[in-house]
C-alpha cells in the first residue's frame, strides 16, 4: 500500500514508520450547531497535525447478543493512519480482503467482489457532515470502506495555482469560452484563499475513496447505484475509474485528487456513528449507522441523573411495542426488578398473558376498590393533592377546599369521610358540609363507585403486575388510571429502596389533560428517583406533555426521552418543548415505525427500535 499520493522527495517513498490510531465516532447530526463547529475544528486541527495520511472508516454487518438473542447491527471503526506520532489511542492495522483478480471496473477478492469509486467533483454547497450522510438504505454491503486521503502542501504552490486559474479564465474569456470546470475550480479556489487568509488554514491535497464489498456482482451493481445516488444528493460526485481498481484499492496512484484546506475538508465530517453500550444495559436498537444502543436506565452515567422515561409516538409509530420491549428486556436483564403497568387500553394484559404475577383488566361493571382517602392517609401523596384531584373531578367550588382537606386528614377511608360528612351535614349551620357531601355523593352511589369502592387487588409479593382497563368510558379511564397509579406507588413506597422498580403508564394523555392529575405524576417523577424507581409515561403526541405546567415538568424531569413519529401539528412542540432542530423535526415527522430520536442523559442519537420476529407477533397492536 502506497502511503502517499506522491513522495516527499521526487517520488521516492518514505521509510518512516506507519502508525495506526483509533478515532471516536459521534452522533454528529444531533449535536448543537456550536458542538458541531467544535468537532469540525477538532478534525481540522487533527488533519493539520498529522500532515499526511488517511482517515480510514469501515462499516460491516455484525451481531449484538442480548440475553441469548442475537440482533443485526453494523460495526464501525474509525482510524487515522499517518507517519506522525500523535497523542491518540493506538490501533491495529485494518484487516482488508485480499485481491484475487482485477477486472476493468471491479475486483474479485478472497471473500467476494469489490468496487472502488473515487470522488471527482463536488457541489459548491456542501452539507455539514456530507461524508457521514453517505449511507445505504436498501441493503447493506458486506463491508463498506471510506478513505479520506490527505497531504499538506506549501501555501506558495497553492497561491501560484490560484493565480494560474485566474489567468486561464482571463484568456478564455476573450473568446467567451470559459469552461464550467474552470468556473468550479475558481469557486473552490476563492473559498480556499479565504480559508488561508482569514482562518490561517493549511492547504491540503486530498481525495475520497469508497470501496463497496458484496457477495455477488448483482449486489455490487445495486449497491453502486445507491451509493452514487446518495453521494450525489450530498454534493459528492463519484466515478468508477477503469483499469485502476487494484491501484485505488491499495490507495495508490494520483486519480481523483483535489486541493482544499483542512478547514473546508473538516466540514465533510466523516466520523459519524456512536456505540452506546452501557454496563448491564438493555438492547433497544441501533442508531442511523446501525451501531448498537444498549441502556441501563438505573445507572448514573452519560450525564443521566434519573431512570425516568417520557415516550411519545403517534398511532402506528411503535410506541406500545417499544414499551413492551423495554419491560420485557429489563425483566430479563434485571431479574429482581418490580414492574407495574397501568394500561387504559389493556394491550399489555394481552402481551404478557402468561408471564405476569397479577394480570387484571377491569371492565365497566367491575369494582376496582381504590380509596383515595386511604391513600392520602398512607401519605403516598398529600391530602391537598388528593383534594385538588377531587375538586377537578367533581367540580367542587374552591371555597370548600379547606373543609375537604381537613376531612381527608381526619378520616382513614372513604366510608369514614362520607359518614362524617353526613353527620356534620345534619347539624344546624352546616351548609358547607352538606354541599361537599352532595358533590362527593357520586363517589359511592353513582357510576364512579366502581372505581372507589370494593376490594382492591392484592399486590403484595408480586413482582410483575399489569392493571388494565377494558372500557370506552374516558372518565372511568382517567379516574381508574389515576387511582391505579397511586395504588401502585403506594406499593413502591413499601418495598426496599435498594431494589429496582418501574411504573409504566400507557396512554398517559388521559391523565395529563387534568392539571391535578398531571401534578401528581410530576410529584412521582420528583420523588421516585430516591426509591430507585423508573417512572415511564407514554403518550401518542408530544403535545400531551405540553398540556399544562405539570405535564411539561414530567417531560423535563425524564432523563430518558424517546420521540417516535409525530404528526405535522406537533412541529411547534418539537421545537419549543423538545428543542429539536429543523432537520431533526423533519426526521421525526417522516419517521417509519420504531424510528425516532432518543435522548438519554447528555446523549442524543437517532434510534431504530429492533424487535425479533417473535416479539413482533407477540406484541401486535393492530
Amino acid at each position: 500500500m502506497s502511503f502517499l499520493f506522491g513522495s516527499k522527495n521526487d517520488g521516492q517513498k518514505t521509510a518512516q514508520k506507519t502508525r495506526y490510531y483509533r478515532l471516536e465516532g459521534i452522533p454528529f447530526f444531533l449535536l448543537s450547531p456550536e458542538d458541531r463547529d467544535m468537532k469540525m475544528k477538532e478534525l481540522s486541527t487533527l488533519l493539520s497535525q498529522a500532515e499526511r495520511g488517511y482517515i480510514y472508516i469501515s462499516r460491516a454487518p455484525g451481531e449484538y447478543e442480548f440475553e441469548g438473542t442475537k440482533f443485526p447491527i453494523i460495526t464501525s471503526s474509525f482510524n487515522l493512519i499517518t507517519e506522525k506520532e500523535m497523542d491518540l489511542e493506538t490501533a491495529e492495522p485494518p484487516k482488508r480482503p485480499k485481491i484475487k483478480k482485477e477486472h476493468a471496473k471491479y475486483l474479485q477478492t478472497m471473500e467476494g467482489y469489490a468496487r472502488v469509486l473515487v470522488s471527482y467533483r463536488y457541489s459548491t454547497r456542501i452539507y455539514e457532515g456530507a461524508l457521514g450522510r453517505v449511507d445505504f438504505k436498501q441493503m447493506n454491503p458486506e463491508l463498506f470502506e471510506t478513505i479520506i486521503q490527505f497531504q499538506k502542501i506549501p501555501q506558495l504552490s497553492v497561491r501560484n495555482y490560484l493565480n494560474s486559474l485566474e489567468m486561464k479564465k482571463m484568456k478564455m474569456a476573450k473568446y467567451a469560452n470559459v469552461s464550467t470546470a474552470v468556473e468550479e475550480m475558481l469557486t473552490s479556489g476563492t473559498q480556499l484563499k479565504k480559508d488561508i487568509d482569514e482562518e490561517a488554514a493549511e492547504p491540503i491535497k486530498f481525495r475520497y475513496i469508497f470501496v463497496i464489498h458484496a457477495k455477488t456482482l448483482q449486489e455490487l451493481e445495486s449497491l453502486t447505484r445507491e451509493l452514487m445516488k446518495t453521494a450525489q444528493e450530498n454534493g459528492v460526485l463519484l466515478d468508477t475509474p477503469c483499469c485502476a481498481q487494484s491501484e485505488l484499492y491499495n490507495f495508490e496512484g494520483g486519480v481523483g485528487y483535489r486541493i482544499s484546506s483542512n478547514v473546508s475538508l473538516a466540514k465533510f465530517y466523516p466520523l459519524v456513528g456512536f456505540n452506546l453500550v452501557e454496563p448491564n444495559g438493555i438492547f433497544l436498537g441501533t442508531d442511523e449507522k446501525g451501531a448498537p444502543i444498549s441502556i441501563n436506565p438505573y445507572l448514573a452515567t452519560n450525564g443521566r441523573q434519573n431512570p425516568h422515561w417520557a415516550i411519545t409516538g403517534t398511532t402506528g409509530a411503535g410506541k406500545t411495542t417499544t414499551g413492551a420491549a423495554l419491560i420485557d428486556r429489563l425483566r430479563r436483564a434485571h431479574g429482581e426488578i418490580y414492574v407495574i403497568i397501568i394500561d387504559p387500553m389493556s394491550n399489555y394484559n394481552r402481551f404478557f398473558t402468561n408471564e405476569a404475577d397479577l394480570n387484571i383488566a377491569f371492565k365497566d361493571g367491575d369494582y376496582v376498590g381504590l380509596d383515595p382517602v386511604a391513600l392520602a392517609a398512607e401519605g403516598v401523596v398529600s391530602s391537598g393533592d388528593i383534594a385538588d384531584f377531587l375538586i377537578e373531578s367533581y367540580g367542587i367550588p374552591l371555597e370548600l377546599r379547606g373543609i375537604l382537606v381537613s376531612q381527608l386528614e381526619q378520616n382513614r377511608s372513604l366510608k369514614d369521610l362520607t359518614d362524617n360528612l353526613e353527620s356534620l351535614a345534619s347539624k344546624k349551620f352546616a351548609t358547607e358540609y352538606r354541599k361537599l357531601e352532595n358533590f362527593l355523593l357520586n363517589m359511592t352511589s353513582g357510576a364512579d363507585k366502581y372505581v372507589f369502592t370494593g376490594t382492591p387487588p392484592n399486590l403484595k409479593g408480586k413482582r410483575f403486575i399489569i392493571l388494565g382497563l377494558q372500557t370506552e368510558d374516558t372518565r372511568k379511564k382517567r379516574l381508574a388510571a389515576t387511582m391505579l397509579m397511586l395504588y401502585a406507588y403506594s406499593l413502591i413506597n413499601k418495598l426496599p429502596r435498594s431494589v429496582e422498580k418501574l411504573i409504566l403508564i400507557d396512554e398517559a394523555h388521559f391523565l395529563f389533560e387534568y392539571q391535578s392529575v398531571a401534578k401528581i405524576i410530576a410529584i412521582i417523577y420528583r420523588t421516585a428517583r430516591a426509591l430507585k424507581t423508573s417512572m415511564i409515561t407514554m403518550t401518542q403526541l408530544i403535545q400531551h406533555f405540553n398540556m399544562n405546567q405539570y405535564s411539561k415538568e414530567a417531560w423535563q424531569l425524564a432523563d430518558n426521552k424517546l420521540i417516535l413519529k409525530q404528526e405535522k401539528e406537533a412541529k411547534d412542540d418539537l421545537v419549543n418543548l423538545a428543542h429539536l432542530s429543523e432537520e431533526e423535526v423533519d426526521y421525526v415527522l417522516k419517521s417509519s415505525r420504531g424510528r425516532g430520536i432518543l435522548r438519554t442523559g447528555a446523549i442524543t442519537t437517532h434510534i431504530q427500535v429492533q424487535l425479533t420476529e417473535e416479539e413482533k407477533q407477540r406484541w401486535r397492536t393492530e
